[in-house]
């Protein structure tokens, strides 16, 4: 018989923790260049992290779902549940940018503040707006950076989630082989010539189906690999992107990811296992997601206490305007935001994330207690 990975095995904190890794990392990428003290290559190319993020989902949803869903109804549960998860968090960051804008607004007209690098909405725009609530910002669109950024990666990740849902519902067991062509077809996209927007959508593709074949690799080998096989494969993507020049290799990520998942599931006495067990880590795991959506928010605020109330000088790099701080000012605010990010991502995840991802699941089963969640 093949071995299958049952929900337990899917939940293995090990793969939270890798998460919550990778979003830490994803939150140093974004705080500016305010000093040489960042300029170090792992921090420059940590926006791979994001394409882990999508072979992680592509890998858990895959072993969970693909079972599950017979029916139009099972697929309609299915992308309920995808949206209780991604939506109430994303719509609380939102309404915070968006409360921001209003401010400058207001600021702008009744006191004359003058002093802004861009005036309301015209970044952030009506437009912008309205997709961001449709979580179509980066789906083709060239409004994915708008309001909350990072948001653009659950943009086309809950419309991948669709379309997964709705090829396991047509085509059942064939659906991997499509799932092998789509996974191809973005990569060779992706190395050839091609536009930024599409680059958002095509990311996804390529990682979250081979998420699901490295997930249909697993359900059907029984191999174990040697303990110390998955700290290695992490210690070599970590020297990856210590030494990778900024946008060349990056389909690599693609490449690499893969066996790492794979190793941690196949041997859960594996060295890398333990690290990954530790408490801390699977906390962090745990508040991934609040995390990564939370940091840009603290990000803008800590540079506006050092812009507006500090009056930290500010210098033009590549056409955007970068405070200048000291090493000594650089480590206390990268300080300051790690420490303010991991208390709202503790909150929201508490108040938001896991009463609506709760609450989603109980809608989708007709029942008052939550099945188990994933």
């Amino acid at each position: 018989m093949q071995p299958r990975l049952d929900q337990s095995a899917v939940k293995i904190q090990e793969l939270e923790s890798l998460r919550g890794m990778a979003a830490l990392l994803v939150l140093f990428y974004h705080i500016p260049q305010w000093n040489n003290l960042l300029d170090i290559g792992i921090i420059k190319n940590s926006y791979l992290m994001v394409d882990l993020f999508f072979i992680l989902s592509g890998f858990v949803i895959y072993t969970v779902y693909s079972p599950k869903i017979h029916s139009t109804n099972d697929l309609y549960r299915f992308q309920f549940l995808r949206f209780g998860r991604l939506y109430p968090v994303h719509l609380v960051f939102l309404s915070a940018f968006l409360l921001i804008e209003i401010a400058k607004y207001f600021a702008e007209r009744k006191l004359g503040l003058s002093n802004v690098r861009a005036s309301s909405f015209s970044v952030n725009t009506p437009q912008a707006l309205i997709e961001q609530l449709f979580l179509l910002q980066a789906v083709l669109s060239n409004n994915a950076a708008t309001f909350n950024s990072p948001a653009w990666s659950i943009s086309v990740e809950f419309y991948t989630y669709f379309l997964f849902g709705l090829l396991v519902l047509v085509f059942k067991d064939r659906a991997v082989k499509i799932f092998v062509s789509l996974a191809l077809i973005s990569l060779f996209i992706l190395t050839m010539n091609h536009t930024p927007e599409s680059d958002n959508l095509l990311r996804c593709l390529a990682g979250f189906f081979i998420g699901c074949l490295t997930a249909q690799a697993n359900r059907q080998n029984n191999s174990k690999p040697n303990r110390y096989f998955s700290i290695t494969v992490l210690l070599f993507i970590i020297l990856f992107l210590q030494v990778k020049s900024p946008q060349h290799l990056d389909i690599l990520i693609y490449f690499l990811v893969p066996p790492l998942i794979f190793s941690i599931v196949r041997n859960r006495n594996g060295f890398l296992n333990k690290i990954l067990n530790a408490r801390i880590l699977v906390w962090l795991g745990a508040i991934s997601y609040s995390l990564y959506m939370s940091h840009s928010l603290v990000i803008w605020g800590v540079a506006n206490i050092f812009k507006r109330v500090l009056q930290r000088p500010e210098t033009l790099v590549d056409g955007v305007y970068v405070l200048q701080l000291t090493p000594l000012e650089t480590a206390a605010a990268c300080f300051t935001i790690i420490t303010a990010v991991l208390l709202l991502s503790q909150m929201t995840y508490i108040w938001i994330e896991k009463p609506f991802r709760q609450k989603s699941r109980c809608i989708a089963f007709g029942r008052n207690d939550p099945p188990p969640s994933i």
